[in-house]
């Protein structure tokens, strides 16, 4: 028997051996095993965590993961609508399957099978989603010294099929543009030659848009979410607040539009009724007009992968392009788009090739011919 943890013989069948430690909170607690190895070897790894200062009190690990996960989400009233409600539907999704589990009782197996499972009724990026959630409550429940280590560690995810881009050219954005409601027309080409994404457009107020300096700048976002009514929020993040510099064209197409559809509630594009346009219902008439002129698919997102595209094809700096964008990273506009950059190199050489013109180093003159025998000696000592 050691000062801090001892193993008792009961002298009965079955569980017979048993192993009791104090714990760091004082309290003296037991677990009883068949054999003596086992006892032992339980003994040796709850007065090991109490060394290394990584003993959790088990009784904390004993709360339902679907409870903590709830309070949890209950402390995240700060972040965005859409991103309360996108946790809470990962929550919903994975509480059907670990929701009663206290925390101490979750292993990598049943974390394993829960992946499988949910892999056969979703898609792989809502899959993916799903985990994240659930490794950060696992995550954090390690940090609140609940459990010991995350049991969704190492547990691999079904791989995401990053969605094709459909890339028009101006001619298509043209006649898309056209199939539209004409109160809609002028959004589909700002969308197309500033990058803006869907909120933004959406959100897009008159006082945003200089006109006469030809600068639109994004304010504002319509958040939307099932829980409560849509209302105007901060942009993504600190680097989607920005200035866009518009062509003329667009300006244009813009001052067409208030003066035909003046603003209502200072919005630049609201409903027939003078409401936010929503994503699901602005969704149907999109799509009508896909299919009535370009043909699908075509999401409104592929018109800011359409503008990202075109920058780049015209050679325009990475950053230049984030930061148009509103990428919070080069890294991001680089993993997004940086495929579409494989055929600038030849671009460049061609590039060099032309600055170097007729500055181009002359030809180097051919070495004469020797016809006399050369003396070494006389070479090295002239």
């Amino acid at each position: 028997m050691s000062r801090s943890g001892w193993i008792e013989d009961r002298h009965e069948r079955g569980l017979r051996w048993r192993a009791r430690y104090r714990g760091p909170d004082g309290l003296i607690r037991s677990k009883s095993f068949a054999t003596k190895v086992r006892a032992q070897r339980w003994l040796t790894d709850q007065l090991a965590n109490i060394d290394r200062a990584t003993w959790v009190t088990p009784e904390h690990g004993q709360i339902p993961w679907e409870v903590y996960s709830g309070q949890l989400l209950a402390g995240r009233v700060h972040l965005a609508a859409r991103t309360i409600e996108t946790d809470r539907r990962c929550h919903e999704r994975a509480a059907e399957w670990i929701g009663e589990v206290p925390l101490a009782r979750l292993t990598p197996e049943l974390v394993r099978r829960m992946t499988s499972e949910l892999s056969e009724r979703y898609a792989a990026a809502t899959v993916a989603r799903t985990m994240r959630w659930v490794r950060l409550t696992l995550n954090q429940a390690v940090r609140d010294r609940r459990i010991l280590s995350s049991p969704a560690a190492g547990v691999r995810l079904p791989r995401s099929r990053r969605s094709e881009m459909r890339l028009l050219d101006p001619a298509e954005v043209r006649e898309l543009a056209g199939a539209l409601p004409d109160r809609y027309g002028s959004l589909a080409i700002a969308a197309a030659y500033t990058g803006l994404r869907w909120g933004e457009l959406a959100g897009l107020g008159v006082r945003d848009i200089d006109m006469l300096r030809r600068r639109l700048t994004v304010r504002a976002t319509l958040v939307e979410a099932s829980s409560q009514a849509p209302r105007l929020g901060p942009p993504k993040s600190a680097a989607s607040e920005r200035t866009v510099t518009l062509p003329v064209f667009v300006v244009e197409t813009l001052a067409r539009h208030l003066e035909a559809h003046p603003a209502v509630d200072g919005m630049v594009w609201t409903t027939d009724q003078g409401g936010f346009l929503r994503r699901g219902s602005f969704g149907r008439i999109w799509r009508k007009a896909v299919a009535e002129s370009i043909g699908p698919p075509c999401r409104i997102h592929d018109l800011r992968h359409t503008h990202a595209a075109w920058l780049i094809a015209d050679g325009e700096h990475p950053k230049a392009i984030q930061t148009r964008l509103g990428h919070g990273s080069i890294s991001v506009t680089m993993d997004r788009y940086g495929h579409l950059m494989d055929g600038l190199d030849d671009q460049i050489a061609a590039h060099l090739d032309a600055r170097a013109g007729s500055a181009a180093p002359p030809a180097r003159p051919e070495t004469p011919e020797v016809t006399a025998p050369i003396d070494l000696q006389t070479r090295r000592n002239p």
